[in-house]
């Protein structure tokens, strides 16, 4: 993982993030630095404007930081091109979305198999892992449905089959029980429980407080700063 110290996975240092509105420039991010470990499970919540999807647009590579330096993996992804980020992006990280984000026209199996294409796996090898995580997610007898054929809870566990394709070192999920109702959303919930026995290391935005109690790590930002650290 070149550079990266112990367990460490991800590294923010004094994060700082500008926009600049017309004349004036507004900051979002007031200075966060924050390690993440491998294997952990985090919750990142706060009050809507608090800087919540800023930060995660940073730990996803999605967006830069003004200034600072975000360590991902040992790599300095601060100064990198777009290029690079979205190379890094590809192999390094895993995305969960509130609104799942599968492409309509591909069925369950092709929508997993998306992010190994673009990392050059061969169609063969990527059929392979497709099929083991829709297994995996309990998925494995609508391989061939279409994301509209779905439940939003089926649906979601296709985003999170997808995301473990190229087997990241982070998975970034942003509000996943968030369209689900109580049912699928609590099935969702196991799921990732399952994900952190088995080592992954999870970074979650949520406003769920039932989330938030599952995981190990709770993050509440305030104002672009971080107002507490709790594990339990």
């Amino acid at each position: 993982m070149g550079g990266a110290s112990g367990n460490t996975v991800a590294r923010l240092q004094d994060i700082r993030k500008s926009y600049d509105m017309g004349t004036m420039s507004v900051e979002v991010l007031h200075g966060i630095s924050l390690d993440f470990e491998a294997g952990d499970y985090i919750t990142i919540m706060g009050p809507s404007g608090c800087g919540k999807s800023t930060l995660m647009n940073i730990l996803g590579c999605l967006d830069q930081p003004t200034s600072g330096t975000y360590l991902l993996g040992g790599e300095d992804t601060s100064q990198m091109n777009d290029d690079d980020l979205s190379q890094i992006r590809g192999a390094r990280l895993g995305f969960i979305f509130q609104s799942y984000n599968l492409i309509q026209q591909l069925n369950v199996l092709e929508n997993i198999e998306m992010p190994l294409f673009y990392q050059g796996y061969g169609e063969a090898e990527s059929h392979e892992i497709a099929l083991q995580l829709a297994e995996r997610v309990g998925l494995a007898d609508r391989v061939d449905h279409k994301p509209f054929e779905l439940s939003g809870g089926q649906q979601q566990r296709v985003a999170i089959a997808r995301a473990l394709s190229v087997d990241p070192l982070i998975i970034l999920a942003d509000e996943p029980t968030g369209n689900l109702d109580s049912k699928s959303g609590a099935e969702i919930l196991n799921l990732f429980d399952e994900l952190h026995s088995q080592g992954k290391t999870l970074i979650m935005v949520t406003h769920s407080d039932e989330l938030a109690e599952r995981s190990r790590r709770r993050i509440r930002l305030h104002d672009g700063l971080v107002e507490s650290d709790e594990r339990s």
